[in-house]
């Protein structure tokens, strides 16, 4: 892989990976209509390590409330979500393992296409769904099932579980945060079963600097865009790629 194959792809990576749009499905079609090899393991890990980096600058004061509130007397709204994203985490990981094993008959174009277009009917759904209920361990599994079959190519992660945390009328900032504090193990957990086959060159450290750097920008776009209530208009985009490549 080139430099600047690298760097493209850091820059999908540190775009899609946040906004509901599909990283893993944009790589797909970039290697497929650039012509670009498809990026080796390593370079996969490191970029998925930036990711995560992101998460925990952008989360820390969340994080930390999430970790402090099961030995804080005083009721909070966050007192229990360490469980539930255990609970999220345990079907994510029952989800994602059999359809992991499979994964590569789904990265092929075709398949891409037709998981943009039901990522485009979950963040259609957003607009016509408002509620104020807190979250439950009831959301947390039906989260965690969604985020399980996000492995997809096509199905953003992201734009599933916050699509879906909204459609059951979870509060628009809890949705958010949730959103993206539940990738935390699933992004740990990968690294950690593909970290041995980890090999170490020059040009990751510019693609890992590239991917945090334009991941945080991402993040504070999509919360402005949560707050507006436009979350839902990035069904126009993943609606409009998934036609016009099932058109060409």
């Amino acid at each position: 892989m080139g430099i600047l194959e690298a760097l493209l792809l850091a820059i999908v990576q540190g775009v899609a990976e946040w906004l509901p749009i599909s990283s893993s499905g944009h790589l797909v079609l970039f290697e497929h209509f650039l012509n670009i090899k498809e990026a080796s393991l390593s370079f996969d890990i490191f970029l998925h390590l930036a990711s995560l980096g992101v998460i925990f600058l952008f989360f820390k004061k969340e994080i930390i409330e999430i970790i402090k509130a099961p030995f804080n007397s005083q009721k909070q709204e966050k007192e229990n979500w360490w469980w539930y994203v255990v609970i999220s985490s345990i079907f994510t990981a029952i989800i994602g393992y059999f359809l992991y094993e499979r994964i590569d008959s789904f990265r092929t174009v075709s398949s891409v296409t037709n998981w943009l277009l039901i990522s485009s009917l979950l963040l259609l759904a957003t607009k016509f769904s408002k509620g104020e209920k807190s979250l439950n361990w009831k959301h947390a599994v039906l989260l965690g099932i969604i985020q399980g079959f996000a492995v997809l190519p096509g199905l953003s992660r992201s734009g599933a579980v916050i699509a879906l945390a909204l459609i059951l009328k979870i509060k628009k900032q809890q949705a958010f945060e949730y959103g993206f504090i539940v990738a935390i193990p699933a992004m740990f957990g990968s690294f950690l079963l593909t970290v041995k086959d980890f090999v170490f060159e020059p040009i990751y450290i510019f693609a890992f600097i590239l991917t945090f750097i334009i991941g945080y920008l991402s993040l504070k776009v999509l919360n402005i865009l949560m707050k507006r209530d436009y979350f839902y208009m990035f069904f126009v985009y993943t609606l409009l790629m998934s036609l016009i490549i099932k058109l060409t």
